[in-house]
């Protein structure tokens, strides 16, 4: 499709005034200003780009970590540290652990940089669209690229070191590469598409949903495109003249070398992306097995290596279908669907209303009211509709981070729906000047509603998704995952930090919600009980870690100060490590199973000065004590 055909007029509208941008003088400003946009397309879309980018870098390392947030930091900084490292498939993919890895040698590991890549990613979202710009107006391209910049969900979660961001752009980045790929026939985009496929998988076992997406939504595309019941044209006659179209154009080429020129590097493609999910999976072993790092001096392990990485890849996918078939706790499957549909919904209309209205009437006026449906537009559409009960089917825990596999698809319809607003706006400014105010009056009330939308949608951008100190305190609907410690706890981290730096004395963990019995389990992840096999052959459990990660997001903290840490179960213990290690820090849930253990540790720690918080929200209070006398010497030296 030419440029010219692909202006920032709406497309056909039920109304009589749908061919208004027709009848519109060329002259008239808001023309020019809508030829404007087509003649800068690109430099907007690089301009929403560039404050998306803002708007996720500046203050990213205010908030507090997460659990999950702790948890793979505190992986990447034993992973720094030892050099081992091996596929887990429940903190998903490698992607992350590795790039932080870098991050972290040269920005320091901090709660900013820790973020940095995910944010970086989620802020070139708005540049996907102009890879589909054969297949949209401009005024779409732009308004999808600030569906993608400013909508709350993806902003809050590409501010937040999690996958879902990362997995959703490479996949969409991927898509429009092939798209690109399929207009223009430059093998650049082949490769690129399959590169960044890979990159996708390599963030989350996910991935394999989004192919399954394309599929479904693809084959509801063909199916539209196939049913022609009042066309005049029957299907048959359709497919046969497109047949004898394709033989004819065959005849002009000489379809062996292209087929063969096309299959060469189709197959250099997948290579590509099999050595790049090989180089992600390929477990590190510190060069004492069977590791990536040792195919440099011996480049014959690359079969086992290769072997052992894929395998761990399809592990991974497995392990995340099994989990999406468990019941979780529910009753039935059935009864989880339902739940997390609803909250899927509701999170929907809270949290992203004006994309989620846009993408309803863009689908909807795509489909029944324009005059030939796009089948990119309504390939978007079928994928977002369906994403959102098959991630509901598909999360084994509620939380709001999935809705970014429904709101990025999504976005598509709901810029095209948005465009259509903003070009009916602008003819209705010319309207009123040539006093055609009859025709005005839709435009304007249409205009009116996008307007409030919108405001609604930056009111909950800077009410929710960009506020540090947001945290869920009731209700389990909310786009906060319970997991978050209150930002109130900022403060007292940063003491515990700089008192055990300061003193190099241990941190001390108190209580059987937080103590383990052996801390030199975390030095490499995961961190697991552990079991001897007797003569008999029963198992026996000699060491019980797991309550490691309920300390999470801390032990991300204290790693970083590079302190011993230390845990006493009960009180004996408790008064034997306060005696002969003086820990710079005590540690303990407030209560647990009936024991408070904040007057226990009160009655021992007089020299100590205490800070209760929220490390989940709501009501999951942790009790912090820091020494005293270490206090007010970093006091008296700042």
């Amino acid at each position: 499709m030419e440029r010219d055909e692909r202006s920032a007029s709406p497309p056909p509208s039920p109304s009589p005034s749908s061919t208004a941008a027709e009848s519109v003088d060329s002259s008239a400003p808001t023309s020019r200003l809508r030829d404007r946009v087509g003649e800068h397309t690109l430099p907007i879309l690089l301009g929403i780009t560039a404050l998306a980018l803002l708007l996720r870098v500046v203050g990213l390392g205010e908030r507090v970590a997460h659990w999950d947030e702790g948890r793979v930091a505190f992986d990447t900084l034993r992973y720094m540290e030892t050099g081992i490292w091996e596929y887990r498939p429940i903190v998903h993919g490698p992607f992350l652990p590795h790039v932080n890895d870098v991050v972290f040698a040269v920005l320091g590991p901090t709660d900013f940089a820790m973020r940095l890549v995910v944010a970086v990613v989620g802020g070139l979202l708005p540049l996907a669209p102009w890879l589909f710009r054969e297949h949209l107006r401009d005024l779409e391209v732009v308004a999808i690229g600030a569906f993608l910049a400013f909508n709350p969900i993806l902003l809050y979660y590409s501010r937040f070191m999690r996958n879902d961001v990362l997995v959703a752009a490479f996949m969409l980045f991927s898509l429009g590469m092939f798209v690109r790929f399929a207009d223009t026939r430059r093998v650049r985009y082949l490769y690129a598409g399959f590169a960044l496929a890979a990159l996708g998988f390599t963030t989350k076992e996910n991935a394999i949903v989004f192919v399954v997406c394309w599929l479904g939504a693809g084959a509801l595309v063909l199916d539209t495109a196939l049913f022609r019941p009042h066309a005049r044209q029957p299907t048959r006659a359709y497919l046969r003249d497109r047949y004898d179209h394709v033989r004819e154009r065959t005849r002009e080429i000489d379809l062996g070398r292209v087929l063969g020129y096309y299959a060469g590097h189709l197959v250099f493609a997948v290579a590509l992306a099999t050595l790049i999910l090989i180089y992600f999976y390929a477990p590190r072993t510190g060069g004492t097995g069977v590791g990536l790092e040792r195919l440099a001096s011996r480049p014959g392990l690359f079969p086992a290596v290769a072997d052992q990485a894929l395998t761990d890849l399809w592990e991974g996918i497995t392990d995340w279908g099994e989990k999406s078939a468990d019941d979780g706790g529910y009753d039935s499957l059935a009864d989880r669907f339902q739940d997390f549909v609803t909250r899927f919904l509701w999170a929907l209309g809270a949290y992203a209303p004006a994309l989620v209205v846009f993408a309803i009437a863009g689908i909807v006026g795509e489909r029944y009211l324009a005059d030939r449906p796009r089948a990119i537009v309504m390939f978007f559409g079928y994928w977002g509709l369906v994403s959102v009960p098959g991630y509901a089917l598909g999360m084994d825990i509620w939380a709001t981070w999935a809705l970014v596999h429904a709101l990025v698809p999504l976005a598509f319809p709901a810029g095209v729906a948005l465009a259509w607003v903003l070009a009916r706006g602008l003819e209705s400014i010319d309207d009123v000047r040539d006093r055609h105010l009859d025709r005005s009056v839709d435009a304007v009330l249409s205009v009116t509603v996008a307007a409030i939308l919108l405001v609604s949608m930056l009111a909950i951008v800077s009410g929710t998704a960009y506020d540090p100190t947001n945290t869920r305190e009731t209700g389990q609907d909310h786009m906060v995952q319970y997991a978050q410690p209150t930002q109130d706890v900022r403060e007292t981290l940063a003491d515990v930090e700089a008192v055990v730096e300061t003193t190099g004395d241990p941190v001390l963990y108190f209580g059987e919600e937080y103590a383990i019995d052996n801390e030199s389990a975390a030095y490499r992840p995961p961190v697991t009980d552990r079991w001897i096999e007797n003569d008999d052959g029963t198992s026996e459990r000699v060491e019980e870690n797991g309550n490691w990660y309920r300390r999470l997001p801390l032990p991300w903290y204290i790693e970083r100060a590079g302190v011993d840490r230390l845990s006493a179960h009960d009180e004996d213990e408790l008064d034997e490590l306060l005696r002969t290690e003086s820990p710079a820090v005590v540690i303990t849930h407030q209560e647990h199973d009936g024991v408070n253990n904040e007057e226990l540790v009160d009655q021992r720690a007089g020299e100590y000065v205490k800070a209760a918080h929220d490390m989940r929200s709501p009501g999951d209070t942790t009790v912090f004590y820091v020494r005293a006398d270490a206090l007010e010497e970093l006091e008296s030296s700042s």
